[in-house]
């Protein structure tokens, strides 16, 4: 069941911006805030996330964001 609900929650998250997701302004606003660095080492923008940093970091990140989910999952 929390399974679902973690899905609901990630879908209604990326819901308009569901087949590119890196096209989200929420999404990207929370990568940028994460603090995702460009090649350079300097904290990157929002404008410059491209789908394979959004998979990068989404590939890094996927333990947090899993937790992420279940924890918005469980507040209903």
């Amino acid at each position: 069941m929390v399974y679902f609900r973690m899905f609901l929650v990630a879908l209604r998250l990326a819901w308009p911006f569901l087949l590119a997701p890196w096209r989200s302004p929420l999404l990207r606003w929370r990568v940028e805030t994460y603090g995702m660095l460009d090649e350079h080492g300097r904290l990157l923008h929002a404008d410059a996330i491209t789908p394979g940093r959004f998979l990068t970091f989404t590939l890094r990140h996927r333990v947090a964001l899993l937790r992420f989910l279940r924890w918005a999952a469980l507040l209903r």
